[in-house]
């Protein structure tokens, strides 16, 4: 979508994927693990790939921000412009070119990543080697500890050994259990209908009224008022549009899966349910709460939920989204909850990702449960 991103930014590559990441029901990671199974390569949709073979073509500028973001540049450290496009004052890239010697080191260093991944899977199973282990945001890695130190490695953190002495973590099923009372329990499962209103920010002052209608667990409407004009996504079942103007774009069965579950875990009261593979993974603290952490692991991605140790509700959950050279991440918090009508419902949701362009922050003012809602809300739009 024009309006939401400028064609010359490295994370816009097609236009229906920046017309996504305006209304977030899905964005720019939700797709990663239908896109590792279906579309093309890389190699085979991009000219002078070495090192990157075998990676979705959907993926590449997802790894690429994560690339940029571990060492603190921007896509111009390592790639040619070739100044502004007359006619649309887009930036011309120069994908392809070798001119660069900072490229050269790059596939070095990306060669050297998945060297390590590959010979050494026993010792980095839990933390993946990755830019970021050891750039840290810096073009140099930082090899020696500043000083002067305020700890020396022969001293234990004074509650350490206490925490892990005292703490009896509870089951999983009595971490869902609780959940689910605190949403609102048999309330929450028999809500049929919600309405959120409010407003959606981003930065560079991308600031908008959105309203969004859940009916059930497949039907989805998003309306964004922006300043270009009214764009809607329409999820119903296995099909969905994009709307804007006289423009309608019907997504893919995969598109409309996506959004689908982008919508469930976002904007109903019910956000995460037990499934086997999940596991208690410890404790660990979100903001000033202490949470209990839970865990499920894919050939495709690392979720983890981050359950409030005395509340019961979901605080946050982080996404590692795995690709051929390293994970990416995605987080999502959940605040300010309320009981709206016998549930408890977050009035506001923050989505941080790779590239802080991508993320959002939506506040809502007004959230109604169990209000009639017409199903032409969620009918196919007709083009004009």
């Amino acid at each position: 979508m024009p309006v939401e991103i400028s064609m010359n930014r490295f994370t816009c590559f097609i236009v229906f994927l920046s017309a996504i990441v305006c209304l977030a029901i899905t964005n720019r990671s939700s797709n990663v693990a239908s896109a590792s199974q279906v579309g093309n390569t890389v190699d085979q949709t991009r000219k002078n790939i070495q090192v990157l073979k075998g990676l979705p073509d959907s993926q590449l500028y997802l790894l690429m921000n994560s690339v940029a973001t571990s060492l603190g540049v921007d896509c111009s450290f390592c790639h040619v412009q070739q100044g502004k496009d007359p006619t649309t004052g887009t930036t011309k890239w120069v994908w392809e070119s070798d001119d660069k010697p900072q490229k050269q080191t790059a596939r070095r260093m990306m060669q050297m990543v998945l060297a390590i991944k590959a010979n050494n899977k026993v010792d980095f199973r839990e933390n993946e080697v990755t830019c970021y282990t050891c750039h840290r945001g810096q073009r140099k890695p930082i090899g020696l500890p500043s000083m002067p130190l305020t700890r020396s490695g022969h001293e234990t953190e004074p509650d350490e050994v206490a925490l892990s002495a005292s703490t009896i973590l509870p089951s999983l099923d009595q971490i869902f259990s609780k959940y689910f009372e605190a949403v609102g329990g048999i309330a929450a499962t028999n809500t049929r209908t919600l309405l959120l209103k409010g407003k959606r920010e981003a930065s560079q002052n991308r600031s908008w009224p959105n309203d969004i209608t859940v009916a059930g667990p497949d039907k989805f409407l998003l309306v964004a008022t922006t300043a270009g004009g009214t764009i809607r996504q329409i999820v119903n079942g296995d099909k969905g549009w994009t709307v804007n103007g006289t423009n309608v774009r019907t997504l893919t069965p995969a598109e409309a899966l996506d959004a689908r579950n982008r919508g469930n875990e976002l904007f109903t009261v019910v956000k995460v349910k037990p499934s086997q593979g999940m596991r208690l993974a410890g404790t660990q603290k979100v903001g000033e709460r202490e949470a209990y952490v839970v865990e499920n692991a894919t050939d495709t991605k690392t979720d983890r939920y981050y359950f409030d140790s005395q509340t019961g509700l979901l605080l946050r959950k982080i996404t590692l989204n795995k690709t051929l050279l390293m994970p990416f991440p995605e987080q999502v918090d959940f605040e300010d909850y309320r009981d709206v009508d016998g549930v408890k419902m977050p009035f506001i949701i923050r989505y941080s990702a790779i590239d802080t362009y991508d993320s959002w922050t939506r506040t809502f003012t007004e959230i109604k449960r169990n209000v009639v809602v017409e199903d032409t809300s969620f009918a196919i739009p007709s083009p004009k």
